[in-house]
């Protein structure tokens, strides 16, 4: 029966993360901040010019912990703040994790073309996910 063991395990940890993220002041970008600020840094065009240039997984890197730090996730540790994303955002943060490490190998002659361009896709999934704007729904009242 290990395996009842590790669900619960599994099960109790995301109960943990999830107390520690309601303690969280997560917000939402309002329209202005996504436009003016992330948007710009991320543009599909940005983007294509310079897939090839090693240091935009660093600045890409940056630029996440900019954005979760807006929206009001604590930034200090990776593993914390991973964690601490999955329990909003689980579809994506293995990819954050997975870009997070190769962008830590930038530079070394193991990383390679490929595996930049694989850690720029995993960003933008990420940060297009955080950067969403709720859309905001008016109730018309019945007269």
């Amino acid at each position: 029966m290990p395996e009842q063991g590790s669900v619960r395990k599994a099960v109790a940890k995301l109960a943990d993360r999830e107390r520690r993220v309601e303690k969280f002041n997560i917000r939402d970008l309002d329209p202005v901040e996504s436009a003016s600020v992330f948007r710009n840094s991320w543009s599909p065009h940005s983007l294509v010019l310079s897939i090839l240039q090693s240091r935009q997984s660093a600045e890409a890197d940056d630029l996440m912990s900019s954005l979760m730090n807006v929206r009001g996730y604590p930034v200090s540790d990776f593993n914390e703040r991973a964690a601490d994303i999955s329990v909003d955002h689980p579809r994506v943060v293995q990819n954050y994790r997975s870009a997070h490490e190769i962008a830590l190998r930038v530079g070394e002659a193991e990383t390679t073309t490929e595996e930049l361009r694989t850690a720029m896709i995993h960003y933008r999934w990420l940060i297009e996910e955080l950067m969403q704007v709720p859309m905001i729904v008016e109730r018309k009242e019945v007269a």
